[in-house]
């Protein structure tokens, strides 16, 4: 039993010593302190910044970039698709106005026209012959008229010679009269004698009688000749009224079929010139081809820009301000361009024209295909440059003035809160901070007018 009991004993220490030393270390690590940590100080609280109210010129503007362009620029294009067949120009060629650049294969349309324009010719051949004859038929038939009247006048009129011929025939009546007489009586004295049939007397009497009776017949014919013709001017006045008819049909226009030959004719030529002429690109003015996308034997579309031509004489500045910077613009207002050429130069400017729909600059309507000009969606700003090298392309900063007030209070903008639509500003007086709600007027990007709410020379705590 003994070795057993020393087991128990031997057991029952080593419990012994493991609790104590547990209850050691627990009252060794209770009595320790923990060491305290270093205090972090908090970040210094940044100073705000203070601004001056300040009494001075604010300048509302506004500022876009530009680029130097000619004044006058067209876009030349085919009016029909095709295959290109010549190209007649090269880029940066002088073209005067009417100048054929290129054209499409028309060859068959080319001779198209070509033999309408002689069907043409012919025609107005034809019509021009029969103009002519019917033009002499009628002044033959004026001339034949003006002559009928002439008769009928003439006819109407009694002749004042006839009264004379009459007194002379009848003179000459009296005097053969008297010689008859004579003479009868120189036979009746010689006819108690014989042989009084071949006696002088009797061959004087026979010639005395035959002077008598041809002086007896004028004398009638002429009298026949004072006395008026009963038939003869009606007859004239029917020769008239004929003549006046035929004149009339005379005057008529020539055969129908010939003029609408002739003006089938024409719109066939019309027809065929304007098909021609949509396969051929022309110059629309002179000046300077600077930019072409036709080549022979490629296929084009039509109302396709295939060239440009610019007359360079003049130039302008083109840009495109955002829609709310037009909003703001005018045509007729002033600006100043700055050249990247030349830092530091400004030149005078003024805004000629402004997109639709803020100004002139052409309208919305208008579709793909359209004959009509392309609508303008620039801003187009004319200036003089001087005696300065400026080229086409050359960028330019434009800068438009659209307010300018001096003497007033300004603030710069980020002295300035906003809440809720309400401006306002925060004063510092006397160490204490206070809002003030302030009314600003025209605002640029480093000065805004302060029309009510502060005065000169307070301070305002910035944000």
């Amino acid at each position: 039993m003994f070795p057993r009991l020393r087991a128990v004993l031997a057991a029952l220490l080593v419990t012994v010593i493991l609790v104590t030393t547990t209850g050691c270390s627990s009252a060794t690590s209770a009595g320790k302190k923990e060491p305290t940590p270093t205090p972090i100080p908090p970040p210094p609280v940044p100073e705000k910044p203070t601004y001056t109210v300040k009494r001075g010129l604010v300048v509302d503007s506004m500022s876009f970039t530009g680029r130097i362009s000619p004044a006058l620029e067209k876009e030349v294009f085919f009016r029909e698709s095709g295959r290109v067949k010549k190209v007649y120009v090269e880029r940066d060629a002088q073209v005067e106005q009417g100048t054929l650049l290129a054209e499409l294969e028309n060859d068959d349309l080319v001779r198209q026209l070509a033999q309408a324009e002689l069907e043409m010719e012919a025609a107005q051949l034809n019509l021009q012959n029969a103009t002519d004859a019917r033009d002499y038929a009628v002044e033959k038939a004026k001339i034949s008229l003006e002559i009928k009247k002439l008769q009928l006048s003439q006819m109407q009129e009694q002749d004042p010679t006839l009264a004379a011929d009459v007194a002379v025939a009848k003179v000459n009546l009296q005097k053969v009269e008297a010689n008859l007489k004579r003479a009868q009586a120189s036979y009746d004295r010689r006819a108690a004698r014989p042989g009084v049939e071949a006696s002088g007397e009797a061959l004087n009497l026979e010639q005395v009688t035959m002077d008598y009776q041809i002086a007896k017949a004028n004398y009638d014919k002429t009298v026949a000749r004072t006395k008026p013709d009963k038939y003869g001017p009606e007859i004239q006045r029917q020769q008239i009224a004929l003549a006046e008819l035929e004149l009339q049909q005379l005057g008529k226009d020539v055969d129908p079929q010939l003029t609408k030959a002739v003006e089938r004719s024409k719109l066939s030529v019309e027809r065929l010139k304007a098909q021609v002429e949509n396969t051929r690109a022309m110059s629309p003015i002179a000046g300077k081809v600077t930019s072409v996308s036709a080549y022979e034997g490629r296929t084009t579309e039509a109302f396709r820009p295939v060239f440009i031509v610019a007359d360079q004489s003049k130039l302008e500045i083109t840009a495109e301000p955002l829609s709310s910077q037009l909003q703001k613009l005018s045509e007729g207002m002033a600006a100043v361009i700055m050249l990247s050429a030349y830092p530091g130069k400004e030149l005078p400017a003024k805004i000629i024209k402004l997109p639709y729909p803020y100004g002139s600059g052409g309208s919305s309507s208008g579709s793909a295909g359209s004959t009509e000009e392309p609508v303008d969606k620039l801003t187009h700003i004319e200036f003089e440059p001087e005696d300065l090298k400026i080229e086409p392309g050359d960028l330019v900063k434009v800068i438009v003035t659209l307010q300018r007030k001096d003497d007033v209070l300004w603030l710069p903008p980020a002295a300035i809160r906003t809440f809720a639509g309400r401006k306002f500003v925060v004063v510092e007086e006397e160490g204490r901070q206070r809002r003030i709600d302030v009314t600003t007027g025209i605002e640029s990007a480093e000065r805004v007018e302060i029309v009510d709410g502060l005065q000169e020379n307070q301070i305002v705590v910035g944000q």
